[in-house]
């Protein structure tokens, strides 16, 4: 019985020994794997300068849709945004895209409409009988930096910004 009890009280210390393995503290966890993903990134400036509408393009990735008055919008993840007139439903058509390299999403108030541009987040006025935008203000840094679909991070030099991550 006493070898019994010796044999029971020793199953703790084994155990503690190798907790380490389990908690992740191992030196074999070291292991460098690949990126799967390499950051898009351009200059500030460059990423200023890229906001302009053009004529509609196909989509690449839609995203989330906004419907404003006789106007929809459709946002083409880290690209930009799909116009359509959309006072017939049943027939939307196509009327613009607006670029906005790292671009996710977008709200309207008035005729005023907010987008996120990667860090930033800017202010556009969107005139449709002109098929033109009129730049109104850039909030520089307000959004964190773009992660990679992985939780990957990358660290761009200071004037540059991630704009999109692709795939390997």
């Amino acid at each position: 019985m006493k070898r019994l009890q010796n044999y029971f009280a020793c199953i703790p210390l084994l155990l503690l020994f190798t907790a380490c393995c389990y908690t992740g503290d191992c030196e074999d966890d070291d292991i460098n794997l690949p990126n799967a993903y390499s950051p898009v990134i351009i200059s500030r400036a460059e990423m200023e300068a890229s906001v302009y509408t053009q004529p509609q393009q196909n989509k690449y990735k839609s995203g989330k849709i906004y419907i404003k008055d006789n106007f929809m919008f459709i946002t083409d993840v880290n690209k930009g945004f799909h116009v359509y007139n959309y006072s017939n439903p049943e027939n939307p058509l196509k009327v613009a895209f607006i670029n906005v390299p790292g671009a996710t999403d977008l709200a309207i108030r008035n005729n005023i409409i907010y987008i996120n541009q990667a860090v930033d987040l800017i202010t556009l006025e969107y005139d449709p009988l002109s098929n033109t935008i009129n730049s109104l203000h850039r909030n520089r840094n307000v959004f964190p930096s773009k992660v990679g679909p992985n939780g990957e991070m990358a660290y761009p030099n200071r004037d540059e910004i991630v704009i999109d991550w692709t795939p390997n």
